[in-house]
């Protein structure tokens, strides 16, 4: 129950009742939020997030070309489903990643296979037009992930936890 009160806030000077803590509240008291004092808000919609130590697991994997391609590829990945698209939405095309890298249109073509064989890149296609989506393993926008990317990527061997397939590994998502 959502509205079920929990506990009573009681001024100890009065025994004055002056709120109520309700299911699903929390306490946070004030020295835990003193480090924010110190700290900068930043947009957070202008950053991305890279795994590390999956990263660093692939790096002796990954060709200079495909390196190449994932780091020119980042600022175009979307919030919450690592859709491959522009600012304003728009799919990423090949065309759009052939200039986007400034590598050769053979080039972008057999990174992109390489990189879909890797489980690294998925390739679809919604009603009008071909997706790109990146693994989430490697890099994501926002605090959260969209389930069909599980789905997209179930064949994906996690390297930081021993190459288990992420269908077959119990995390987050399920």
């Amino acid at each position: 129950m959502d509205n079920e009160v929990r506990g009573l806030i009681i001024d100890p000077r009065t025994g004055e009742v002056t709120g109520q803590l309700m299911a699903g509240d929390r306490i946070v008291r004030k020295a835990s939020t003193d480090y924010l004092v110190k700290t900068q808000e930043w947009k957070i919609e202008n950053y991305f997030k890279g795994h590390a130590g999956e990263l660093n697991k692939w790096m002796k994997d990954l060709s200079t070309s495909e390196k190449a391609f994932l780091f020119s590829i980042v600022p175009y990945v979307s919030y919450e489903d690592c859709h491959l698209q522009y600012a304003n939405g728009n799919d990423l095309g090949t065309e759009d990643l052939v200039r986007i890298t400034s590598m050769g249109r053979r080039t972008v073509y057999d990174v992109i296979n390489t990189l879909i064989g890797k489980d690294i890149i998925y390739r679809g296609k919604n009603s009008k037009n071909r997706q790109f989506f990146v693994n989430p393993w490697l890099f994501c926008k926002g605090n959260r992930i969209n389930k069909v990317l599980k789905t997209m990527f179930k064949n994906y061997k996690i390297r930081i936890h021993g190459g288990v397939e992420w269908k077959n590994f119990k995390d987050l998502l399920g």
